[in-house]
């Protein structure tokens, strides 16, 4: 499996390194989004599948599979959802496991974070993904991606908009942030597929 790394990754990287303080928060979402995408790429090999590449771009990592060794649709949903479920368990385990110090606690946060984060129906989360596939089946695909789209801009502009609102209220600028980063991860406009 290649790895491909693109410059919109290295620049969120960047940025989230920047924002760090010197909390060493980075290594522990590091771990938790590399169990995550363990979770995606179990499934799919589990299931019979390939993954030919790993893409870690502006929007997060995201396993393109070998389509000459195709999952079914039952398959494919199992395995975008599989890096969701990854997350969950490993807040659950961390939390139970821990020794009550404050890496567990990290992880457990960071992992539960993004774990419910990506089920969002906003493309291209897993949950926008998975919205996607179940659309496909009731819908001609063109059709569900516009649904798709439609739904990844009015929760990212939600978003956008309650993270202003808390910002002005004091609060903190994360879910503004949210909210501008899945806005920009709609510019390729309706065309969904990577």
């Amino acid at each position: 499996m290649r790895v491909r790394c693109g410059p919109g990754f290295l620049l969120l990287l960047a940025l989230l390194a920047l924002m760090d303080g010197g909390e060493a928060v980075l290594p522990w979402a590091a771990l938790a989004a590399a169990v995550h995408e363990l979770g995606h790429y179990a499934a799919v090999r589990l299931q019979g599948g390939a993954v030919k590449e790993l893409r870690l771009s502006l929007s997060g990592g995201a396993l393109v599979l070998d389509r000459r060794r195709p999952l079914s649709y039952a398959g494919e949903l199992a395995a975008i959802l599989s890096g969701p479920g990854a997350s969950l368990l490993l807040a659950q385990a961390a939390a139970r496991l821990g020794d009550g110090g404050e890496g567990s606690s990290l992880l457990a946060g960071l992992s539960l974070c993004l774990g419910w984060f990506n089920l969002l129906p906003v493309w291209p989360l897993d949950g926008g993904r998975a919205l996607l596939l179940i659309l496909s089946g009731f819908l001609p695909h063109d059709q569900a991606e516009v649904w798709v789209f439609r739904c990844s801009l009015a929760l990212g502009a939600g978003l956008l908009a309650g993270g202003g609102s808390l910002l002005w209220r004091g609060g903190g600028p994360t879910l503004l942030l949210m909210g501008g980063w899945l806005l920009l991860c709609q510019r390729g406009g309706r065309k969904l597929e990577n």
